[in-house]
This record gives C-alpha cells, structure tokens and sequence, in this order.
C-alpha cells in the first residue's frame, strides 16, 4: 500500500468518526415507556442553569438504581454541587442496571457550580458523577446522549467515574473542563479493581490533566469514536488494563497516549494523533507495556512510538502501517503482519417519529404479570409502525413471533424478555418479509435455551446494548454486535459476516465456531473454559484485543484453533485460579498439526507473561493471499520447526 493512499485512508477514518461523534439526535421516548422523566414528579429536576440539582437527581438514583429504570434527562442545564452516586442495590450481588439517559448529547448538560468547594482540591480530585467502585456485579450500566461539565474554578474535577461489567457503556457524552480546562480527568476508568469488560463510543474529552485514565490488569475496555483534546499531561494514560481502541483521535502537545505498566496491552487501531507546538518534544505514543497499533497516522509529533519494552524498538512516523511491540508468532509460514479484513461499520438506527413506533400494550400486553406477550408483540408489529418499543419490564414470549414488514428496530427501554419457547424455537424469526437491516436495542434476555432469533433470509442484523445475544443463522448476512454479551455459542459458515465490538462471551464450552465465515472481533471478552474460537474451511477470523479471563479447572483444550483457515489473533489472558490454558494455539495445514503452548515457541521466543497467562501480541495463520505486507523494519517472525 503506498504512503499517500494509506494517508487518505487515515484521513477518511478521520471524517468518518468525526461525523459520528458529531451526531446529537435528540432522544425521545412516548409517554408509557416507563421511562423516568426526571423534571416531572417527584423529582421536579428544573434543569435551568440556574438552580441546584442535585438533591433532585440523587433522589432519582436513589429511588430508581439498579433497576434497569432509564432516569432521563430533557435538554436543559442541570447544575449540581456534589457527586452524583449510583446507589449500591444489594452489596453481595447486583449494583448495576442503572442507566442515566439524556435528550441531547449537546443541550442536556449537567454542570457543576463554580469554585465547589468540595472541586477545589487538585490533590484530592472528585468525581461530578460515580458509578461504583468495586465487585463484578456492575452490568448494564450506562450514560448516554449528555454533556458533563466542570464549571469554572474547580481543578480538583473528575468528570465521570465509570463502572460497568459485561454489558454496559458511556456513548455520544462530552465531557468538558470549564474555563482554563484545568480538572484531573475527564473519563476515569481506573478506580475500581474490576472495571469492564464495558464500551465507550462516540466520546469527547476536552481538557483536563489527563482525557481518559484506565488502570488495573482486568477486565478489558473498548474504545471507538473517540476524541481527547487539550490535555496537559496526555490523551489517554493506561496502567496494566487491557485496551483496544479503534478511530481514537487526540490533538494534544503532550503525548496521545502513554502505556505506563508492564502487563498493560493496548490495541490501537486507524487512529490520528496530532502534535501541537509544545517547549519539550515528545512522541505520540510512550509504550512501557504490550502495544499493536495499525494505520496510526502521527503528524506533528517528533516520533510516532517510543517503545520501552519487547524488543525496544519504536517507530518513527509519521505513518505506522503496522507495528507489535513484542515478537509475532506463527506455526506455520505466514505473513508477518494481521489479517487486516475491510471493517464494515456498525449501521445506525434512524430515531423514528414517535407516530412510527408501536408497542404490545395497545394489543393486550402487560410487563410484569408473567403472561405471554407473543400474540400481543405480533400483533404491534403488523401494526405498520417502524420502531417496536417494549416499556420497561418484564416481557414474555412462549410462542415464535415472525419480524416482518415495515418493522426495521426492535427496542426495549431496558426492558426484560423472558423467553420460554419449546426448545429448538427461537423466540425472534427473520426472514424475507422482513426490512434489510434490523436492529435490536437495549435488551437484557433471560430464560435462552436457544438462539434468540433465528435468521431465514439474507439480511443485516444488528444487535446493540443487550445480554443473552445469540443467533440460528440458516442464510447469507452481516451481523453486527456492538456492547453485547452472550451465553451460548455462536456458529457462522460461507457467505455470513460477523463484526464484534465489545462482545462478552460467557458459555462454557467452545464460543465461536466459524465454519467458512468471516469473523472481525474488536475488544472480545471471555470467561469460563472453552475453546475461545475455532476457524475451519477457510474461514477468515480476526481477533483484535479482548481478555480470556482463564479461570475454571485444568484446560486440556487449546485457547484457538485453526484448520485450514485464516486467522490473526491479538489479545490477553488472566487467570487468578492458576489454571492458564496450556495450549495457546492448534494449527492443521493438510493434515499436518502443531501446536504453540504457553510457553510460545521455544525458548528463545517466549510469549510475554501477565497476571497469570499470557499475551498474543500477534498470532499469524494464514497463507497470505493477495496480501500486501506493511513496510517495517522490524525483525520477521520466527516460525516452528
């Protein structure tokens, strides 16, 4: 690939995300949703600039946390003076499914009054909103569509302290450092021991000392669409947690980001860090830990990568096609560099008139009485409407219902589905009646024993912000995941397309099996043992960072396997029950079979060690084909014998 169309390349992505993140749709929901409108009764939130709203919207949480109730936020200014806490619900199990939602990523605003005293302290920074600081149980928490703002004369600020688990995120928020941008962090993701796996897309960080802070060695946090500005100590800075970020942009004179700690593993991907004028020189990119970046475009700085690990060679810029910090593994002759599939993006829901949307209440259907809804949902969707919304609570499905006509998203205000379907009946049917893409959105499933929804005719479906996600895929498409979790295995074969964005998979027993498919797995999470992914007849796999948190008994089963087939695979492993998988990778070409253990490939050539596993810097095996190798300077692979 030449120098100036790997620029333009750079440069669309650039365009690309920019208009994304520029989106601010306002956000409505009809009026029995179930959703909490925080400036009518009880709460009264004013949300006009002027008076103070913090007891009011504290209240809410309160009242409302972990409950899986959307607190929804009308435009308007809401000042605060002290930390907004997220309720702890039960301490020895949930304290998540608290969900703050605003109308309007730019004109719903929560701004802390100026010089708060409890801000003022630089040593001592608070958060304007905290989200929880320890345990596992922190799924389906959520900030969306809202700007946090610091106000003037508070350098002690922390904007938000985000805790999610599994499922949950901040999307299309600004977090802004008021007057001189002082303020210690925009995005903390650092205070908690077991923060993720989460998502975070389509987020502005301006100002502060540091835009976004992560740290700690689990559970690994997503990134895309994201962009920090005018910070003075760096863009991002990482300490041990597992980061993979993809359309990340900074615009800063300090370094974009730095990688502070050994066993942190960054995974960076079609991003542009801009240099600006600064007295002491600095590169874009400080690497102490395991660090891939791809398609990293540098202008401005005096060195793309300095590199202070692995083999401790940096990159000089301003382009990085390609680059590993740490040795590239393959069993078999391979090229020295990733699959690098063409991404296809995550498809965007119009917000439809609210005289577009339907819901099964209208036809009978009740949340929270445990009787079927099924006739009731179907009947919403031969209704006409485009949006079919389901309120808040509990919904039942028995009997198969078909998607189809002028149905193109399926949306729950987080509500619950409780499917009990024969077995072997999906409880969601897709096929030719059907729109060409449809989405379903803000969903926590219960009950699966199988698949979800089961597709029929060639279409693409998207599934964002829901649990228990799985799919019988009977017909050629492109599915698309993006902060989701499943428990059941997934399989795809010829003509089918998977693109995974902060997906957890939590299935005991093998979690994808691409049969002839073509998978692309950005920040892929996973627990319990089991084969994390295998790739057979000629299927295209391509893993870019995640963690196997390898807990469990003795593994006699490889992490990956692979026959015949093409993958790469970068990503992280953590095990606190010293039960690593022992065999990393098992390669057959033409029926000759190696394996790679967690020792690597021998001992000159040792896979990086952490937190009781190990990391794939980059795992190559595939022929090639076509493929054009990214120019480097760095060693080739060793290859087994």
């Amino acid at each position: 690939m030449s120098f100036c169309r790997s620029r333009l390349i750079v440069f669309l992505w650039v365009l690309a995300g920019g208009l994304l993140c520029l989106r601010a749709e306002d956000v409505v929901f009809p009026d029995d949703a179930g959703v909490i409108n925080l400036k009518q009764a009880p709460y009264f939130a004013r949300g006009d600039g002027l008076t103070d709203d913090t007891a009011a919207l504290q209240q809410a949480l309160i009242e409302n946390g972990g409950r899986n109730r959307i607190l929804y936020l009308p435009k308007g200014t809401y000042r605060i003076s002290a930390t907004l806490r997220w309720p702890v619900v039960d301490p020895g199990k949930f304290r998540g499914r608290t969900i703050l939602q605003g109308e309007n990523r730019e004109q719903t605003v929560i701004q802390l009054l100026d010089y708060t005293p409890n801000f003022a302290n630089a040593g001592r920074p608070q958060p304007m909103i905290w989200t929880g600081v320890k345990g596992d149980g922190y799924l389906r928490n959520a900030i969306h569509n809202l700007t946090v703002h610091t106000g003037m004369g508070n350098p002690g600020a922390i904007g938000i302290q985000f805790l999610a688990n599994k499922q949950g995120g901040v999307t299309d928020v600004d977090i802004i450092a008021g007057g001189d941008g002082s303020g210690s962090t925009g995005l903390d993701l650092s205070h908690s021991e077991t923060i993720g796996p989460l998502w975070v897309n389509r987020v502005r960080v301006r100002g502060f000392d540091t835009g976004i802070r992560a740290a700690n060695p689990v559970f690994s946090l997503t990134l895309e669409d994201v962009e920090v500005t005018g910070q003075k100590l760096a863009g991002l800075r990482n300490s041990a947690q597992v980061l993979t970020l993809r359309n990340f942009r900074s615009t800063n004179a300090g370094p974009a980001v730095q990688s502070t700690d050994p066993v942190g593993f960054i995974t960076l991907l079609d991003s542009v860090f801009q240099g600006l004028p600064s007295k002491r020189n600095s590169p874009a990119v400080i690497n102490r830990g395991i660090l891939v970046a791809r398609n990293l475009s540098t202008p401005g700085y005096t060195n793309a990568i300095e590199n202070r690990s692995g083999h401790g060679d940096g990159a000089p810029g301003p382009l990085v096609q390609e680059y590993q910090s740490h040795d590239i593994f393959t069993l078999f002759p391979a090229p020295p560099f990733s699959l690098n599939l063409p991404v296809e993006e995550t498809p965007q829901a119009p917000w439809d008139d609210l005289s577009q949307w339907a819901s099964p209440l209208k036809w009978g259907g009740k949340p929270d009485d445990l009787a079927d809804d099924s006739e009731a949902l179907q009947k919403a969707i031969d209704s006409g409407a485009t949006t079919i919304y389901l309120p808040n609570g509990e919904w039942v499905l028995k009997t198969p219902v078909e998607v189809r006509g002028q149905v193109r998203r399926i949306l729950g205000t987080e509500a619950k589905l409780s499917v009990s379907t024969p077995p072997g009946q999906p409880p969601l049917v897709i096929g030719t009646n059907a729109a060409p893409t449809v989405w379903f959105e803000r969903l926590e499933v219960e009950g699966l024993k199988s698949a979800l929804v089961q597709l029929t005719a060639e279409r693409r479906l998207v599934f964002r912000h829901c649990t228990s996600v799985s799919l019988d895929w009977k017909a050629k498409g492109s599915v698309f995941l993006e902060d989701v979790s499943s428990a059941l295995t997934w399989e795809l074969g010829p003509g089918q397309f998977l693109w995974a964005r902060q997906w957890h998979q939590g299935v005991q027993g093998l979690k994808l099996a691409n049969r002839g498919g073509t998978a692309w797995l950005m920040g892929y999470s996973t627990e319990r043992p089991g084969i994390l992914a295998t790739t057979t007849a000629g299927g295209k796999t391509e893993i870019l960072g995640g963690l196997c948190l390898a807990n469990g008994g003795l593994k006699s089963m490889p992490m990956f396997r692979i026959e015949d087939a093409s993958a790469s695979i970068i990503i992280a492993e953590a095990s606190f029950t010293s039960t690593p998988y022992q065999t990393i990778v098992e390669e057959t070409r033409k029926g000759s079979v190696k394996r790679m253990s967690n020792y690597g490939l021998s001992g000159d050539q040792p896979l990086p060690q952490r937190v009781g596993g190990i990391a794939i810097p980059l795992f190559t095996g595939y022929y090639g084909v076509g493929a054009v190798e990214p120019k480097s300077n760095l060693p080739k692979p060793k290859t087994s014998r």
